[in-house]
């Protein structure tokens, strides 16, 4: 749906408010699927999906509804249903009126090629990777998923468009193209995948290759006793930690709150100098909405520079509480859960993480992570297991592969301790870089 179509449908649904004090949301678009196991093609989806959310305000009262009819009656049924729904929520406080008319930085992310990217396409690159692991011995496993407009992981879906009955008006639309693959043999495995706004950045023959080297190297690991390690963190590993950390961290709310480590830390430094972490959605390898759920512009936030914590992500509600202007992080009014840094960056450095990997003395190299949950909040300690990938590293090689070990790792300590880092790629929708880091806990050995 493109911009003009999206004002059309968003004016018409102001005017049939009535003069309600209304906010909408429009989010949806296209997403197609190619998932492959055992070789072969296992299911091939597609869909085109949009949703609607209206929001009226009655002086501190709020309701919102959401449905997925955008004709006349079914727009109004929603306003309907959202001004019935504000009449019985109590009152809030802090309410504030919506905003008005906004300026919006516009990103180039719609990729045409991605957007009209079809099966055959798709089955054509799944077809180089089974080729791969076909003649390796190797079963493999993995998708090929390209979007287009706003749903995401888990088909989540954010603004496409937004506009409220005080003149705001913003519109945004990307593609995203990701290819992941896993090559298995019993309890050996490895994988790979890429992440772009454009389709042809995906080489499922290369990405199939790296994945068998590290299955084949993984078959009969070694035993390796529990203990603090030299790590070198694959992408992967560390966008996986990242995102943990940023859920309930960067938040003004969780700081306000002291639920976050950076509560009461501002200007102090908190990690090592060589970490500088912000939110930038204008970043060449995230191209992400410029504004959020609230339609405010979304503005790069430095969370930490060089190991100094500098500042949390704001929406209007908790800006207003420090008398400051929103960041351009809300999520759809009410929410409990306050901003969300949605476009994380660690700057890198440059090099490969084999350049990385040449540095140590004795190590472990992590491919990837896995069922990370939180062990405490305030030191972002997290426990999870390494999954499809851990090797030792001795004098500079990668040597063989090693038994997963559950992990008992502060995040915030481990990027204390970063001794050096590879140039930064996109991975789980974060930029970062492979890291090489010292003293990283692994608590206990599994038994593949």
């Amino acid at each position: 749906m493109r911009r003009d179509e999206a004002k059309s449908l968003l004016d018409g649904a102001i005017a049939a408010a009535g003069g309600e004090e209304v906010e909408i949301i429009l989010g949806g678009g296209t997403a197609a699927l190619t998932r492959f196991a055992n070789n072969e093609i296992t299911q091939n989806v597609a869909e085109r999906r949009y949703v609607l959310s209206v929001r009226i305000v009655q002086g501190k009262r709020t309701g919102r509804a959401t449905g997925n009819d955008l004709s006349r009656a079914g727009i109004k049924r929603l306003i309907d249903q959202a001004s019935a729904a504000t009449r019985l929520q109590p009152e809030i406080a802090d309410l504030l009126p919506l905003p008005g008319k906004q300026e919006h930085r516009e990103i180039d992310a719609l990729d045409p090629g991605t957007e009209t990217l079809g099966p055959e396409a798709r089955a054509s690159e799944v077809g180089h990777a089974v080729g791969r692991c076909r003649k390796a011995g190797l079963a493999g496993a993995g998708i090929y998923e390209v979007r287009s407009g706003t749903i995401g992981d888990y088909g989540e879906i954010s603004p496409l468009a937004i506009a409220n009955s005080r003149g705001l008006f913003a519109y945004h639309a990307g593609t995203s193209a990701a290819f992941r693959v896993s090559a298995l043999d019993g309890a050996a495995s490895g994988w790979a995948g890429h992440e772009s706004h454009r389709a042809q950045d995906i080489d499922g023959d290369a990405l199939s290759g790296l994945a068998v080297e590290k299955a084949l190297r993984s078959r009969d690991p070694k035993s390796w006793e529990p203990g603090r390690y030299t790590v070198v963190l694959e992408p992967a590993a560390v966008a996986d930690l990242i995102q943990d950390m940023a859920w309930i961290s960067f938040g003004a709310l969780l700081v306000q709150e002291g639920r976050s480590f950076l509560s009461g830390k501002i200007g102090e430094k908190v990690m090592g100098e060589n970490i500088t972490l912000r939110d930038d959605p204008f970043h060449p390898l995230h191209r992400g909405a410029p504004f959020d759920a609230e339609g405010m512009p979304t503005v790069p936030t430095t969370i930490i520079d060089h190991g100094v914590a500098k500042s949390a992500v704001y929406d209007r509600q908790t800006a207003a509480k420090e008398g400051r202007e929103s960041t351009g992080h809300g999520l759809p009014v009410p929410n409990t859960y306050g901003p969300l840094a949605r476009h994380l960056v660690l700057e890198g450095s440059q090099g490969s993480v084999a350049d990385l990997i040449g540095r140590v003395d004795r190590g472990l190299l992590v491919t990837r992570v896995w069922y990370t949950n939180v062990v405490d909040p305030k030191s972002v300690t997290l426990t999870g297991m390494t999954r499809d990938g851990l090797f030792a590293i001795e004098k500079g090689k990668v040597t063989h592969g090693v038994r997963n070990f559950r992990f008992n790792q502060s995040v915030i300590q481990m990027l204390r301790d970063v001794e050096a880092m590879s140039a930064a790629v996109r991975s789980g929708g974060v930029v970062c870089p492979g890291i090489l880091a010292h003293g990283f806990q692994m608590s206990s050995a599994t038994q593949f």
